[in-house]
């Protein structure tokens, strides 16, 4: 998709509701910045400048960052054809990010390089890690798993030994117009499905080779704090 042309359109919506944009606060821009789990900027000034601010920081994740299914959504709203999806108040998200990985050590043999490695890089960057694995609960497991993915700030997938399931939560999260970030140690690289071999994959060595390039895409993306 053509990212500026998306932003344009979303733009001139927006800037259409004079109410809104000129004197009103916290909207729809605002809105779509939180679902993206990018921070708006707080309104000191006139509104309308502040607006315009949050527009750039979208604007910027848009050109650089965005998905196509994340474009696809903003596209959408600009045009009325669906309103920014609805994650609950209520959802314990704040930087939480979900992590998707293998988790039968019988089956992948590098299961605490990986869980080590994304851990670091996530608490590098001022995020949390979440790993379903590891959260005790009392909820129907495939739910809550539905439910974590919806709330989270953005999802970090590692394909290393090619788990159905990582694919799964990660098409998922994607649907629902999150960012994912996909890892995969080299020796396993090749092996990834046709489809992703087309998405930027972090390629690792190493739990610190892992920790230290999954930081600096965290950055590069601009979800870091």
């Amino acid at each position: 998709m053509n990212a500026e042309i998306v932003f344009n359109d979303f733009a001139k919506f927006v800037e259409s509701d004079d109410k809104y944009y000129t004197w009103g606060k916290h909207g729809i821009i605002e809105d779509v910045l939180a679902f993206l789990g990018l921070p708006s900027r707080e309104f000191l000034g006139a509104n309308s400048v502040v607006h315009a601010n949050n527009l750039q920081t979208l604007h910027d994740f848009m050109i650089s960052t965005a998905s196509d299914e994340q474009l696809m959504h903003i596209y959408n709203i600009a045009h009325s054809k669906e309103s920014v999806p609805t994650v609950s108040a209520l959802a314990d998200s704040g930087n939480k990010v979900f992590v998707s990985m293998p988790m039968n050590k019988e089956k992948c043999a590098f299961v605490d390089e990986i869980r080590n490695g994304i851990e670091s890089a996530l608490n590098n960057t001022g995020n949390t890690p979440y790993f379903l694995d590891k959260d005790i609960h009392n909820d129907n497991i495939y739910v809550k798993m539905l439910n974590e993915i919806a709330a989270c700030k953005f999802l970090v997938a590692d394909l290393t030994s090619q788990n159905n399931g990582v694919y799964y939560e990660a098409g998922y999260a994607k649907a629902l117009g999150k960012t994912v970030i996909f890892t995969c140690k080299s020796s396993d690289f090749p092996n990834r499905h046709f489809d992703i071999q087309q998405v930027q994959t972090v390629s690792w060595n190493t739990t610190d080779d892992l920790a230290d390039k999954l930081s600096n895409q965290i950055k590069e993306s601009g979800l870091s704090l």
